[in-house]
């Protein structure tokens, strides 16, 4: 930076190593400190990014040319001590002194740092269990920081948003789950509350105008309007003080909205999965205007093919509505007895619920073999609901979702006959795929579920993703229990009685600063398929890709290993040279599973070694 006296420039810093940096850069390049000045350029902040003991995973590619290649890249675990972290620090130039500000928690982010127009330095942290936050004030001459307001939740992950300064910065508006709902809330800019602008059992989830001079906003929501499903969006209006809410455009559909330049008119774009898209202009005040636009299905049902169906059914607890998707085959019998197939992810940053029209849905696909094919929430799916529903598998990432999915098969098969409660199967992608091989192994569902097809799933969260199992399931800081010196332990017997009073006196001395000195440790373990493979009772097929950097495939091989040494016969595809997702080999795949669900579902079984790709 420029000397003090801008005559030279003066180097702040000597201790920077490979991978602890205020600058950045990739594959040897060097990039720049992005240094950010106060408006009357006296002070900074810059962040320094320390991923220095983050260890490394590694895949070997059999396609690899000449011959197989390793790949290595960094990956942190659940835990690990060594994650992607980040250190805040701030300079004044009368102290010409870089200063890092004091950390609350170990291993803290930062969201939201800015300067505001009075030379002020705002922030917002976050603990590294993703389970608090605290917004305030930063002192660039001694890195002190005064907390404003603070939040958080003992058992769930605390989710934000950005904060959304007004004009003048004399207010901001804040998001926050706090009252078990989504909703956004006016301060001061002192950080007092001085109005929830939205209030009620709804969602309101994202910010998309705010006419400052009329103090009026525009947002969507969700899970407000009665009679229709809680998941539908709709764009509404209301003034920064709480009072006159509106909704823009009213129908039971998930509407993707657009407000005009003016904002006296919305383009109201509804969707849903058994309904048609159409398209409608409204006025300021939701009123019709005229119709734009409704999706030409004729071509459609000339060839047979018919709208999905939606339903509702209750939770294990008998009291949470669950709301789900149903595919028939085109030439559906009411008089035949179908297996039927649910199509599964259990989030919990969504739960695998359709709520858009396709006409080439893959449950279709799937379907038009002879199946019933569903999806249907629950609880602990989806944060678009109330906190509870969201947060309902906090501390349990791997069973919450099981006891939801039987019932609501019980009550579907009770309700229709065509229903085969006894052929029932399950197939998911990633996180369906950990959550399909769960319901096969745990008891009592590995005796309801009789078939299922795990792709690439994160059978072992121990091994997957930090920031994925830290967040959802939970992260605890315990303290680290020391062993005590057993010589010492030993020579404190002989000691005299003077020498005890002054080992007292000591002793006391260190209670009291006893928390400021307790070292603690990250700890986790998210309960794993292996430890279920004992418990394996119907047809699983486990597939994964090669080179998967996202889910790795130890994830699967920990399971094959367990069903192994448990003497399971199970089924395995290992996709060569894939990803996450397998690329061309995609359609492969998704024939195979069809022909394992019409195997051991409808006893049709291929003996080719051709597969037919019509």
């Amino acid at each position: 930076m420029p000397d003090f006296d801008d005559k030279k420039a003066v180097q702040l810093t000597k201790d920077g190593v490979q991978d602890y940096s205020f600058g950045g850069g990739s594959a040897g390049k060097k990039a720049s400190a992005r240094v950010s000045w106060s408006p009357d350029g006296q002070q900074f902040y810059v962040r320094r990014r320390d991923s220095r003991n983050i260890a490394e995973l590694y895949l070997v590619d059999s396609l690899g040319d000449p011959r197989p290649k390793l790949r290595q890249y960094k990956y942190s675990l659940p835990g690990d001590e060594g994650i992607r972290k980040t250190e805040l620090f701030v300079l004044d130039r009368g102290v010409k002194k870089l200063v890092r500000v004091k950390p609350r928690w170990r291993d803290e982010s930062y969201l939201d740092v800015r300067w505001l127009k009075t030379g002020e330095l705002r922030v917002l942290r976050r603990d590294r269990a993703l389970r608090n936050v605290e917004y305030g004030t930063v002192d660039p001459k001694t890195g002190d920081f005064k907390v404003l307001f603070k939040e958080g939740f003992q058992s769930a992950y605390l989710n934000t948003q950005s904060i959304r300064y007004l004009e003048g910065e004399k207010s901001f508006i804040w998001w926050s789950e706090r009252s078990g709902w989504g909703h956004f809330y006016l301060y001061d800019i002192d950080g007092k509350i001085k109005s929830a602008i939205t209030k009620g059992p709804f969602r309101a989830s994202r910010i998309v105008a705010i006419d400052e001079k009329k103090s009026v906003m525009w947002f969507r929501g969700n899970a407000r309007e009665k009679g229709e499903s809680p998941y539908f969006e709709h764009l509404y209006r209301v003034n920064l003080d709480g009072t006159g809410l509106t909704l823009l455009d009213p129908g039971p559909m998930n509407y993707r909205s657009s407000l005009s330049p003016t904002k006296n008119f919305v383009v109201a774009n509804g969707t849903r999965v058994d309904g048609t898209p159409n398209s409608s202009l409204r006025d300021a005040e939701g009123n019709l205007v005229m119709d734009l636009e409704t999706a030409d299905l004729s071509r459609l049902y000339q060839v047979g093919w018919k709208m999905p169906e939606t339903f509702t059914v209750k939770a294990a607890d008998g009291v949470t509505d669950l709301y789900g998707n149903m595919w028939k085959p085109f030439d559906f019998n009411p008089s035949v007895k179908y297996p039927i197939i649910l199509h599964v992810y259990p989030g919990p940053q969504q739960e695998g619920v359709s709520h858009s029209f396709s006409a080439t849905a893959s449950q279709q696909q799937l379907a038009q073999l002879g199946f019933i094919v569903i999806q249907v929430g629950h609880r602990g799916g989806a944060p678009t609901r109330d906190k509870a529903y969201g947060s309902y598998g906090y501390f349990n990432l791997r069973d919450y979702p099981l006891a939801d999915k039987k019932v609501a098969v019980e009550q579907l098969a009770a309700r229709h006959d065509f229903i085969d409660i006894n052929r029932v199967g399950m197939y998911g992608h990633s996180g369906g795929g950990f959550m399909t091989a769960a319901a096969m192994m745990k008891p009592p569902y590995n005796e309801f579920f009789k078939v299922g097809v795990s792709s690439s799933g994160n059978h072992d969260n121990n091994v997957y993703n930090s920031s994925w199992s830290e967040r959802y399931h939970g992260l605890k800081e315990v303290p680290i229990e020391e062993k005590k010196d057993e010589k010492s332990a030993t020579s404190s017997s002989s000691k005299s009685k003077g020498d005890e009073k002054k080992a007292a006196t000591k002793s006391t001395a260190k209670a009291k600063d006893a928390k400021k000195s307790t070292k603690t440790k990250f700890d986790i373990h998210v309960p794993t398929n292996a430890e279920l493979a004992e418990n394996l009772k119907g047809r699983l097929l486990l597939v994964h890709g090669e080179m998967d950097n996202n889910v790795h495939p130890a994830n699967t091989m920990r399971l094959v290993d367990a069903l192994i040494k448990a003497n399971k016969r199970f089924d395995m595809l290992i996709i060569p040279g894939a990803r996450h997702g397998y690329g061309r080999a995609q359609s492969y795949f998704r024939r195979r599973m069809w022909e394992y669900f019409a195997e051991h579902l409808l006893e049709d079984r291929q003996v080719g070694a051709v597969i037919d790709k019509n």
